[in-house]
């Protein structure tokens, strides 16, 4: 799939200025500045304003490029631009941008799949600062893999928007973003059923965590901290851009694809929507604080970045002259209507979590067409859709048995509601998660562990890495990825042939 910059060039740098300075015009007597005044008297706003700053760094906890940038990543880790060292060096120096960067190359050995070795590199930079009372950020990766059948090199401005903080009566404050920028929703580890949001690069599977295959929403955002107890975001975005997955040929083609492509069926181009329509997304989140627990309520309804397969193109049965011999199939983004909540609280050192999301439009499942054609008759697609329930339940629990050994399990579903028969999915599926991460040596050296499982068909994956810092700003790692299951074209049995071992470089500045 081609890969797009800020939709091939219709945000432009020119573009983004001339925001940036009608914004400017329009309201610059209520423009706040990015920091708390000096000498704020009302404790009431400086509380408000101070609990802000902690919801911040949270969502910065979640990032792990963030992450990545600090000798040991923590609840109370505090990202590097916060620091005042860092600031003053950056006044001294007179950048008008901050950044920071993150180089990342990684070979992997070859496997039963075939003889190649393979790479996957990437450099991410992030950068930011302030033209008067708007604060600008961005963030840019280039990368390079051999992974695709087509493109190796890709180039992603995954965002770039512009913030101005309004401070409107009876509330702490309200950011105004126009821009280009990543959506982070949910709780869950690494499985969040509410954030289908943004779309990813999902080339490498799931080689890199889901925030760092991100890429963000162009579009008009708004964060309001209304109190003590209540936040929303909402956002509305103009623009489309799809999630870019393997493809036929592809190190990680699915492998459905590839018996369709066996048997002669051809992959027609993708149908994607208008990059531009007033529809392409809308949706907001409510965060609530009550008896200590932390509730989220989410809704979104637009394109779905991800991709659904339909059968595009049929010709006649030569005996009956039945169109029920499917010539192509393409790829094709369904309007989607997304509802989900999450719920967090803390005991101490354990964090106990859960979050869930129905699907009431745009879930589309596949019908059993291969095995039985006549299918197609009543179904020419062969899809058919359904509303459809995802949750997570899981806990946190850190220091377990001994100091910096974190743990977090998961239990996963999903279940389709007036499942047919006819369906190649299962009406219900459960599975579990497991992460542990261990770091000793003063973090110097760190170590961890990811397995999904999947009850029904035994379908798993095992990631394992082992890291060492000799410096702050560079980490060596060994790892091996694994996949498992009783069928070869379920999620992870259809990768069974392809575990593989790797070699990676992390470079940090």
């Amino acid at each position: 799939m081609e890969r797009k910059i800020l939709g091939a060039g219709a945000w432009t740098t020119p573009t983004i200025a001339v925001l940036i300075v009608v914004l400017n015009m329009m309201v610059p007597a209520c423009f706040g500045s990015s920091e708390p005044p000096d000498g704020t008297e009302n404790p009431e706003v400086a509380g408000l304003w101070a609990q802000a700053d902690t919801e911040a760094d949270e969502e910065g906890e979640e990032d792990a490029f963030m992450q990545d940038l600090l000798n040991e990543s923590g609840a109370g880790a505090v990202p590097l631009n916060d620091s005042d060292d860092t600031e003053a060096d950056d006044t001294e120096a007179g950048l008008p941008v901050r950044y920071e960067g993150e180089l990342i190359g990684s070979i992997w050995a070859p496997n039963d799949y075939d003889d190649d070795w393979h790479t996957s590199n990437r450099l991410d930079l992030k950068g930011w600062g302030e033209i008067g009372a708007i604060g600008v950020d961005g963030r840019f990766r280039l990368d390079y893999q051999d992974l695709e059948e087509d493109a190796e090199a890709g180039a992603d401005l995954r965002e770039l928007y512009a913030t101005t903080q309004l401070r409107p009566p009876g509330m702490a404050y309200a950011d105004i973003v126009i821009g280009k920028k990543i959506l982070y929703w949910g709780k869950g580890d690494e499985i969040r059923p509410v954030d289908r949001v943004s779309p990813q690069d999902l080339t490498a599977l799931y080689f890199n965590d889901m925030n760092d295959r991100k890429t963000g929403r162009v579009g008009a955002f708004i964060d309001m901290q209304v109190n003590r107890s209540v936040r929303f975001e909402g956002f509305w975005s103009p623009y489309f851009e799809a999630s870019d997955t393997p493809g036929p040929g592809d190190y990680f083609e699915p492998r459905l694809l590839g018996q369709l492509v066996d048997a002669g069926i051809a992959i027609d181009d993708e149908d994607e929507p208008d990059e531009w329509s007033l529809d392409a997304g809308l949706g907001g989140r409510l965060m609530l604080s009550l008896l200590k627990a932390d509730i989220s309520l989410y809704a979104f309804h637009g394109y779905d970045p991800s991709p659904t397969y339909a059968v595009n193109r049929l010709a006649p049965d030569p005996v009956y002259g039945l169109p029920v011999i499917p010539l192509s199939v393409n790829a094709t983004h369904p309007r989607m209507t997304l509802y989900g909540a999450d719920v967090e609280r803390s005991f101490g050192s354990v964090v106990l979590r859960a979050e869930a999301a129905y699907q009431t439009d745009g879930a589309w499942f596949s019908l059993d067409w291969e095995e039985d054609p006549t299918l197609l008759l009543d179904t020419p697609s062969g899809v058919v859709e359904k509303d459809q329930l995802q949750y997570v339940v899981g806990m946190d629990k850190n220091d377990l048995f001994v100091r910096n050994l974190f743990l977090n399990l998961q239990f996963v579903g999903s279940h389709i509601v007036d499942h047919d028969p006819r369906m190649t999915a299962s009406e219900s599926q459960t599975g579990m998660t497991a992460y542990g991460r261990y770091s000793f040596m003063d973090s110097k050296v760190e170590m961890w562990y990811r397995f999904m499982v999947l009850f029904e068909d035994n379908d798993q994956r095992h990631h394992l890495e082992i890291g060492y810092k000799p410096v702050a700003w560079a980490q060596t790692s060994i790892g091996a990825v694994l996949f498992d299951g009783d069928e070869e074209t379920t999620v992870f049995g259809q990768y069974a042939d392809r575990d593989y071992v790797y070699a990676k470089l992390k470079l940090v500045f």
